[in-house]
């Protein structure tokens, strides 16, 4: 249902844009649904400022490579009132690392282990105290152990 009426808004994702969906599952059921060429954004958001029509235009593209990025979106009129450069606070991408176990098959164990892991973060001390447990023990986890996903793959 949701995939539906995103179709109907946008209209259905062709060439390119439809290759840039990584699973094949997917490309596959929406080039079975029948072709829509999408709804025009005054039509269907005809009681929303036009600058807010243009802002939601530039953020849902099915590429996205070709969405607005984040910096630009804060800089857009529609968002002029609330944009306050002094107070957004820009930090360095995120280390890939810690989403490692989105890129592998893993088993419901070691989605367990990660969960686990997680949750020690938040507590210092336990997190020692069990790595510490593990050295003892012999037992190593490595998610590196489990085989990266094929493009286009799924768990």
């Amino acid at each position: 249902h949701q995939l539906d009426l995103i179709i109907g808004l946008l209209g259905s994702p062709e060439g390119e844009e439809l290759m840039k969906i990584p699973n094949q599952k997917c490309r596959k059921f929406i080039k079975s649904l029948p072709s829509s060429p999408g709804s025009p954004f005054p039509e269907v958001f005809g009681n929303m400022p036009l600058d807010a029509q243009d802002l939601l235009a530039l953020t849902l593209r099915w590429d996205p490579e070709t969405r607005i990025s984040v910096y630009d979106a804060i800089q857009h009129p529609c968002l002029e009132k609330l944009h306050c450069p002094e107070d957004e606070p820009m930090r360095e991408p995120l280390d890939t690392s810690d989403f490692e176990f989105e890129r592998r098959k893993i088993t419901a164990a070691a989605l367990r282990e990660e969960i686990f892991r997680e949750a020690l973060w938040y507590h210092p001390a336990l997190a020692i105290q069990f790595d510490q447990e593990l050295r003892e023990s012999g037992s190593c986890y490595d998610i590196n152990d489990y085989r990266l996903l094929v493009p286009g793959e799924s768990q």
